[in-house]
């Protein structure tokens, strides 16, 4: 991998620059105030592209031919553990298309399911030590893609025109909640994740769109990925899982418990720690990330450390958990997936089950939302971000959804109101893009 500082570029004047080249991707860190939030990635006109659609009955293997390349860095800025090569995501619906998964309740068009691309050069802006580094194959490829970047202009892009966005029923979901608890009842699950889904007509840059929802939250995780017939929005603060290939250290820093985060301090994120509903969700995916990691561990490997931590988010607090293994030699980046896929603070526990139940109580395919977003990174390493507060624009509309985990102490009531609390993101963003075009 090669490397070379560049003079200062603000990082908002190069992503407008760049947003109407090919294959326009932003993986923002966003200066949040958690973890993860080193660097930020710019990149655009990717060379080779990975692209699966529902149907396929093993849709991680085309990611099994990517592989990491040798040597260390040739210069300063981030290491090639670090630098992504390749940068998409994983859509939730991947996880129906083998036939062996059953039959799903919806119908899923021929949309991607698997979408990544090999960029060879990108810029990556580091919001620790200030700087930005032109990161990529080589210096040749390097050269040319800063060439390139000096070379673009802001296109004119008029504001985006959004019509009134419309929620799933909210006596649909609470009936959904309500099912969810007798599906417990039986002992069927001991927890699932039931969201329901914000829609509204779309016309324009998705982009201006995506500027307003960080501006709304800042996450450490965040990514804007233009697919050409679709866009995806998300700002996330959940990493699903990151692999060293190197060290073959797998971990994941699962999310559940949630409450509001007032603007002074009120004591709310030691209610949420102490609040047994919440610790009981959070700890039952705990333990389902160990299981789903014990399945590619070295035994004896699979750790939890600092356990229920609450992390502060805009708006909200959150509890975070992370649990670490090292993966046996033989262990591939399609393994890792088959045994992590999709995330489980997002599906609940048992996975399979609480899945099928998803299936049947929700009133739309998720698509990409809560699926997986992200990178591979230049030594074959995975790092990816759980796709929650995440907006897909498609074919003239965007969809966003917002959910929580239902267990047996939840309380319909609350769990809906959690839903409008996460929803807070995508509807400020509209609204305050609404506020600027009549301006």
């Amino acid at each position: 991998m090669w490397s070379q500082r560049v003079d200062w570029i603000d990082e908002l004047t190069v992503a407008h620059s760049l947003h109407a080249e090919c294959g326009f991707a932003w993986l923002d860190s966003n200066r949040s105030e958690a973890r993860d939030g080193r660097y930020s990635f710019l990149a655009a006109w990717p060379v080779e592209e990975i692209r699966v659609v529902f149907g396929d009955d093993h849709p991680f293997e085309a990611l099994s031919r990517i592989h990491g390349s040798p040597g260390g860095p040739s210069g300063e800025g981030p290491t090639p553990s670090e630098v992504p090569s390749w940068i998409g995501y994983i859509a939730y619906d991947a996880f129906w298309s083998a036939p062996a998964r059953g039959t799903p309740r919806f119908s899923r068009e021929t949309d991607p399911i698997v979408l990544f691309r090999r960029y060879p050069a990108l810029l990556a802006i580091d919001h620790y030590e200030g700087g930005a580094f032109i990161v990529g194959d080589d210096e040749r490829s390097c050269r040319r893609f800063l060439d390139r970047v000096r070379a673009c202009s802001p296109p004119e892009c008029p504001p985006p025109v959004i019509g009134r966005v419309r929620a799933d029923d909210a006596a649909a979901h609470r009936q959904a909640i309500a099912m969810a608890l007798e599906h417990i009842a039986k002992g069927e699950v001991y927890e699932v994740n039931v969201a329901r889904r914000w829609s509204a007509s779309f016309e324009g840059d998705a982009l201006a769109l995506w500027q307003a929802m960080r501006i709304a939250s800042r996450v450490p995780l965040g990514l804007f990925f233009d697919g050409g017939d679709h866009a995806v929005l998300a700002c996330t603060m959940e990493r699903f899982i990151h692999w060293d290939a190197t060290s073959r250290c797998l971990v994941t820093r699962p999310i559940k418990g949630t409450i509001r985060r007032e603007p002074t301090d009120d004591g709310a994120s030691e209610r949420l720690r102490a609040d047994p509903k919440e610790r009981a969700e959070h700890s039952m995916i705990v333990d389902l990330m160990r299981n789903d990691l014990g399945r590619v561990a070295q035994v004896g490997t699979v750790k939890v450390e600092a356990p229920l931590v609450v992390e502060p988010f805009t708006g909200l607090y959150h509890l975070v958990s992370t649990v670490r293994c090292l993966t046996r030699p033989e262990v591939t980046l399609s393994d890792i997936l088959e045994a992590t896929f999709p995330p489980g603070s997002v599906t609940g526990a048992p996975k399979i089950r609480a899945l099928e139940i998803i299936e049947g109580l929700e009133q739309h395919p998720r698509g990409v939302y809560c699926g997986a977003i992200g990178f591979i990174d230049h030594e074959g390493g995975l790092s990816l971000a759980v796709a929650i507060r995440t907006a897909a624009v498609r074919r003239g509309e965007v969809h966003y959804w917002a959910g929580g985990g239902i267990v047996e102490a939840s309380d319909p009531d609350r769990e809906l109101a959690e839903t409008e609390l996460k929803a807070k993101v995508f509807l400020d963003a509209v609204d305050s893009l609404k506020e600027g075009r009549r301006e």
